[in-house]
């Protein structure tokens, strides 16, 4: 495979690119990381474990979206969730989260396991949401513009825009060159960095920033939700950006 770099929009994609039909079939079944409990579906009696530990060993998203919403309680698409052990998370902490999720088994696990809603079908999800949220999701899909609108068509007015993703910043790759190069390829299909975030939301408000697994609260504390802003740091391990796509 080959990564190449697109002179009109920024973005480092991955050749051969994989059919749409193909990694749908990919994802029902074959698709699995050994991270967390992404893809593994766990027993009943790991469930429970779970959900009395209110899965504290996931990323939390409580910091970022107590300062983006002034502490309110939100409606939220989890794009790519999937068995949905954040949504529970996010209707725990009293949002009114739902999750799609292209993965149909996963999908389904988690809505009987959880009690929670999770589509399978894009058209299916419900619209007017206060925050699309995705994350490590973006990077494994075959038609970024496709997405940006779709999120479009889910958010209210100054709905948010919010997801995480491999940082592909010239920057990163001189800190860290065997983990950049280990972005892409395989199943990750784009990798994403500062300028193509820039280019993507090019008309919209956005903070776009970098960290290792962690952003700089400060600088999203200050971002106005109406200016265009780049965080300081440039070399951390994820990217992070946030828009206001409508």
């Amino acid at each position: 495979t080959t990564l190449y770099k697109c002179n009109q929009c920024g973005l480092d994609h991955r050749h051969p690119k994989d059919s749409a039909k193909w990694l749908d079939q990919f994802y029902q079944h074959e698709y699995e990381i050994d991270t967390h409990m992404m893809t593994d579906l766990p027993s009943d009696s790991e469930i429970e474990k779970h959900k009395s530990e209110n899965f504290e060993s996931l990323r939390g998203y409580d910091d970022y979206l107590k300062i983006l919403f002034k502490e309110e309680a939100v409606r939220i698409i989890d794009y790519g969730c999937s068995w949905g052990y954040n949504v529970y998370r996010l209707n725990q902490a009293g949002h009114e989260a739902v999750g799609y999720e292209v993965s149909r088994p996963r999908a389904e696990f988690g809505a009987s396991k959880l009690n929670i809603s999770i589509y399978h079908e894009e058209e299916e999800v419900p619209g007017e949401q206060d925050l699309l949220l995705s994350s490590h999701v973006i990077e494994h899909l075959i038609d970024l513009p496709a997405f940006f609108d779709y999120s479009r068509s889910r958010l209210k007015k100054d709905g948010l825009f919010m997801a995480f993703c491999p940082n592909g910043n010239a920057e990163y790759r001189k800190r860290e060159p065997e983990t950049w190069h280990g972005s892409w390829g395989d199943i990750h299909v784009s990798l994403l960095d500062l300028d193509f975030a820039k280019h993507a939301f090019r008309n919209h408000p956005y903070l776009i920033m970098s960290g290792d697994w962690r952003f700089n609260l400060d600088e999203i504390s200050s971002w106005d939700g109406k200016s265009q802003v780049q965080g300081e740091k440039l070399d951390g391990k994820e990217l992070l950006i946030i828009a206001k796509p409508n």
